[in-house]
Formats: C-alpha cells, structure tokens, sequence
C-alpha cells in the first residue's frame, strides 16, 4: 500500500510542477504585453462615400469613391475624379481622440452639398 501511495504522489508532484511551469510562463508573457491586441480599429463608424485609407493628428486619408466631386473640406476650387486620394486637413477639428470628422464635398452633377462623417481613434 505505501507503495501505491508513493506513486501517486510522485504522479501529482509531476504534473503539478509542469502546470505550475506553465502557469508561470503565461504570466510573464502577458506581463509583456504578448496577448495585447496591437491597432484595433482606426475609422468606426466610417466613412460610407469615401474609402479610408489613414490618418495622423493632423491629416485624413481618404480615396474618392465612384463619381466626380469638388470643393470638399479643406481643398476648395480642386477637383477629384473617382479613385483619386484626398488629404483632408483635421488638426483644428480634433482636440481630442475619438474625434468625429465631417467632411463635406460637392458633386460635379450637381450644386448640392453633400456630407460624410466618420469617427476615428487616436493615431499611432
């Protein structure tokens, strides 16, 4: 019977040990942010006329969707053409972060003024 008994402690010994291990190295890895998740989403809620493609603190990146457009924030008097890029300018607009930008544009078809507005987090 000691016999047995010898065993089965040797037995949890063993695998406690090894979960313990395995304990102590999960834990030093999400102390060093290994199971951080990086990024996230930079537009949400986006933009639904133009494709986002970036953002710093002071400029949006956005790429024209499907028709002609003029006068759109920031860039009076220019003309873009379907899948041309826009540099819209944000640096007066966002003080804080999350900050939500509107950016307003004319169609060439038309007269009217039309808005898109999306909501971006910080950058970096």
């Amino acid at each position: 019977m000691k016999v047995k008994g010898q065993t089965a402690m040797e037995y949890l010994m063993t695998y406690g040990w090894a979960i313990l291990i395995v304990i102590v190295v999960v834990a030093a890895l999400y102390s060093m942010g290994v199971f951080t998740l990086k990024g996230g989403v930079p537009c949400s809620p986006c933009f639904s006329y133009f494709a986002y493609i970036d953002h710093s603190s002071s400029t949006l990146y956005l790429r024209n969707a499907v028709r002609q457009i003029q006068n759109v924030t920031g860039n009076p008097g220019v003309t873009f053409d379907a899948s041309d890029d826009i540099d819209v300018p944000i640096s007066a607009i966002c003080a804080s972060w999350p900050c939500t930008v509107t950016v307003s544009y004319t169609v060439s078809d038309s007269l009217a003024v039309h808005t898109d507005q999306g909501k971006l987090q910080s950058p970096g």
